[in-house]
């Protein structure tokens, strides 16, 4: 998605298009392949572009009235259509897919994994928190001693955190987003994960998965203590 959004500020700069540009534009969706949501969160973000170096009251009213009729010219999705996308390591697929996640999050992110080491999905989960999206995690209570764990790191960042207090593992990698969004799979949070292991990654907005990891978060969430 950063690609997408550097090539449109830039063209917006010069608030020229042509046929060349679309073309690039083009491909470079095609190679991204942005969800529906991310592509429903750039458009806002670039309508709020165009309000926002708007000087006169006018034309913010022209580019909100555009804004609404893009709303509703956009086709409707089938509510027993689910999207469904799957990534796999080693590469940075999985990776990127959950940086997107949580980049995009307005609401809500809701954490369930065995670990968190990978500093680039961490430092995406504090920037996610400093904006006030609500964050909480729960992971394992011996991974954190690991070398490299940033579940300190987030705690210091006041990132809400439970442990489990048992002799096995929670050993769990999931990721609910604006309670909308799952996250699941064998891939762990780490840059092993990413570099050399053999992982994958599902992305669903299948409500009735959400809606069973939800529950499982928040049975997790009520029997696990505080780190």
């Amino acid at each position: 998605m950063d690609e997408i959004i550097e090539f449109l500020k830039s063209s917006f700069k010069t608030k020229e298009f042509y046929s060349r540009d679309k073309q690039t534009l083009k491909n470079l969706i095609k190679a991204k392949k942005p969800s529906n949501h991310e592509l429903n969160v750039l458009r806002s973000q670039f309508f709020e572009l165009a309000q926002n170096d708007s000087s006169d009251a006018e034309t913010i009213r022209l580019v909100t009235w555009l804004e609404e009729i893009n709303k509703c010219l956009l086709p409707v999705k089938d509510k027993n259509e689910v999207e469904n996308r799957c990534y796999f390591s080693p590469g940075d697929d999985c990776e990127n897919a959950i940086v997107s996640c949580i980049r995009n999050a307005k609401h809500s992110i809701k954490i369930c994994v065995f670990t968190i080491s990978e500093n680039v999905i961490t430092n995406e989960i504090i920037a996610a928190k400093k904006r006030g999206v609500s964050v909480t995690i729960i992971t394992d209570n011996d991974k954190l001693n690991d070398k490299g764990s940033d579940i300190r790191w987030l705690a210091d960042e006041e990132v809400r955190i439970r442990i489990d207090e048992s002799s096995s593992h929670m050993h769990h990698k999931f990721c609910i987003v604006d309670r909308e969004i799952l996250l699941t799979g064998s891939y762990n949070w780490t840059k092993s994960a990413a570099d050399r292991n053999q992982e994958n990654l599902l992305v669903t907005e299948d409500p009735k998965m959400v809606k069973a990891y939800l529950k499982e978060f928040e049975k997790l969430w009520d029997v696990f203590v505080d780190f």
